[in-house]
């Protein structure tokens, strides 16, 4: 059997779940547990492809099922067959037991390949169907554990897949659970995890996936293709960020979250309500984030040089303790933000996007090429205005060149499929180098200010921040030759649109 699976995961604690789980009516709640064994090469041929190979056993009946992630948060792909029974001794299932039209030729793995067991779940289900408006779902209240050799980790949380109906009606249910009970938007699959516990890994940082833009998708269609990217990056490093406080983690959420609202932002005249509030609420988690992330350069970049360059000067070692105090405090300010409602009701609305569209609401008649080439121009129009003078410009002034600078970076990357050419790449390179330029000025100007606030709360830390903004200085002195050569070689870029 083949089948496109749609399901929201929550976590909370064991008693939040079960009382969402008593929150909804419907049928009358079944008990299973659930015993299931994952399958993979020694290589790790099918992870490394994204799917997941199980033997599930319920009862006396057993299943065979692959996986894989179709890529947008919610859906995925199944394809399952019935096993006959155990009768002990039996070896790993072939994938030819799988249904014909699942896709064995895309797993990587040749006859001469051994499936091996890689980890275990044993799970208690109880689980129901309920009504959310229009929409049939099942909803699975899971608690038991995932074990890898000695490794083993908890699993609670609460499962709903859609049966029938449309998406948008069940979020609508899984946002009033989120109104009622404190649980959050469950990022990782059983089998992620299961993955992280064998190879005793953490859940690692999501980069930003290219998209593909045609000319002929309409302005609607487009930016249902950059917020699915976006809302992947996004929910792709909350886990990095919740489970261990992973600075790539909340870089990558961040930027994950300025391209989404840069996107909005590039289209915001054929935009409706929905899209004004996911800015809103893109905008409002990167200022909760921002503390994190500068403690993090402080502390990663900016602090071990100084430190290195000055051995056993006490006032630089209090001002990293102070700073990492600092940074405790800001992640947990984090960690309450991503576990918040607000936050996770933003993340239930970006899921939606691809599933229920609505962001566009004015039709101009434009074509999505000339809307693209219109805001290009538009936003490299900006920039130059920003950077006239460039090289006279103070702190200030180039920071708002580097934040308009941003802007048309990231329309570039979107739109960047529109066009062909090698002036695409020229431009794009220059662009990146010019922002790292502006970035490295932008850290040494948070230092600065990061020293100043920590001196100020202890006056023993007051020496080692004076050296810090020397450092900060000096270093600003000389990268100016190069930051000017990195803007005129810009200006001088013909443009790609």
């Amino acid at each position: 059997m083949s089948t496109v699976e749609v399901e929201v995961k929550l976590t909370g604690r064991p008693a939040e779940l079960s009382a969402a789980f008593e929150d909804l009516s419907g049928s009358r709640p079944a008990r299973q547990q659930l015993l299931t064994t994952y399958y993979d090469t020694p290589e790790g041929h099918l992870r490394r492809r994204g799917y997941a190979l199980r033997i599930r056993s319920r009862g006396g009946a057993r299943e065979l099922t692959l996986k894989k992630d179709e890529g947008d948060g919610l859906t995925r792909g199944e394809w399952t067959s019935p096993l006959p029974p155990a009768t002990g001794g039996e070896g790993t299932p072939g994938l030819d037991r799988l249904p014909a039209e699942a896709p064995v030729d895309d797993l990587g793995v040749t006859a001469t390949d051994v499936l091996n067991p890689t980890f275990l779940t044993d799970i208690g289900r109880t689980k129901k169907e309920t009504r959310m408006g229009d929409a049939l779902v099942e909803v699975s209240l899971d608690a038991g554990r995932i074990s890898a050799g000695e490794r083993e980790t908890p699993v609670a949380e609460l499962e709903l897949e859609l049966l029938s109906g449309p998406v948008g009606d069940m979020l609508a249910g899984v946002r009033a659970l989120l109104e009622k009970r404190r649980l959050a938007v469950g990022t990782r699959s059983k089998a992620a995890r299961g993955t992280d516990l064998l190879l005793g890994t953490s859940s690692p940082a999501v980069r930003a996936t290219r998209v593909k833009l045609d000319p002929a998708d309409s302005i609607d269609a487009a930016l249902a293709k950059v917020v699915r990217a976006a809302s992947l990056q996004v929910t792709g490093n909350l886990a990095p960020v919740l489970e261990a406080g992973a600075p790539e983690g909340i870089h990558q959420l961040r930027v994950s979250l300025r391209r989404l609202r840069s996107a909005l932002l590039f289209l915001e005249h054929h935009l409706g309500p929905r899209a004004a509030v996911l800015n809103r609420e893109a905008r409002r988690a990167l200022r909760r984030l921002g503390p994190a992330r500068d403690l993090d350069v402080f502390l990663l970049e900016t602090l071990p040089p100084v430190i290195d360059a000055n051995p056993g000067v006490s006032s630089l070692l209090r001002l990293r303790d102070a700073a990492r105090e600092r940074r405790a405090i800001a992640q947990a300010s984090a960690r309450k933000l991503l576990l918040g409602r607000r936050f996770n009701r933003f993340v239930l609305d970006l899921l939606d996007v691809p599933h229920g569209g609505g962001l566009v609401v004015g039709d101009s008649g434009e074509s999505l090429m000339e809307t693209a080439k219109g805001r290009l121009g538009a936003r490299h129009r900006s920039l130059m205005k920003a950077g006239s003078g460039f090289e006279h410009l103070g702190e200030p002034e180039r920071h708002r060149v580097r934040i308009a600078l941003k802007k048309l970076r990231y329309a570039c990357d979107y739109s960047q499929s529109l066009f062909a050419g090698p002036a695409v790449g020229t431009c794009l390179r220059h662009l990146s180098s010019l922002q790292d330029d502006l970035g490295r000025l932008n850290d040494a100007a948070v230092a600065r200010q990061i020293s100043r606030e920590l001196a100020a709360a202890d006056p023993r830390a007051a020496e080692g921040a004076s050296r810090v903004r020397d450092w900060c200085d000096e270093g600003v002195r000389a990268a100016e030759p190069g930051l000017i050569e990195s803007w005129r070689t810009f200006v001088a870029t013909e443009p790609f649109w």
